[in-house]
């Protein structure tokens, strides 16, 4: 009888700290745990910025993601009209293709985007903080990548 009650009391547990895990990741999500402020980042990734500085780099950056969202979101257009080009009966290959090239062409233009942007970045920065951010900048562009756009 001591055996099952205590098993059972070890069940409960278990429960109890899964469901409270999970509750945990819920609300870390909810609460954007996944995604950074761009506040927190400027100033995590380079030190000693002047005002002047953290300035003309927030212009920089807001001014980036106005443009990336942009190309962004007709990234994700051309990927739902690509799903529909593939699911239908017998699909159009000339067409599944072009889609891939449009869809490719936008990356691309992303890609020189977020170089360029990079580079102005570097701009306003002095040589110590360019060392600083350029250690910084690759390891936390390389943790977004999982959560990119899909």
């Amino acid at each position: 009888m001591k055996k099952i009650a205590t098993v059972l009391i070890m069940t409960a547990i278990a429960f109890t700290m899964s469901a409270q895990g999970q509750n945990m990741a819920v609300k870390r999500q909810a609460e954007g745990y996944m995604r950074a402020n761009p506040k927190v980042l400027t100033t995590h990734m380079v030190s000693n910025l002047t005002s002047e500085q953290q300035e003309k780099i927030e212009s920089l950056k807001l001014k980036h993601q106005k443009e990336s969202l942009l190309i962004a979101n007709e990234i994700r257009e051309k990927r739902a009209q690509l799903r529909t080009l593939e699911q239908v009966d017998k699909p159009n290959l000339k067409a599944i293709n072009s889609k891939i090239d449009e869809i490719s062409a936008l990356q691309n233009k992303k890609m020189k985007l977020n170089a360029e942007h990079k580079s102005k970045v570097r701009e306003q920065l002095t040589d110590e903080q360019r060392v600083q951010f350029d250690m910084r900048s690759g390891r936390m562009m390389g943790n977004q990548r999982q959560f990119r756009n899909r």
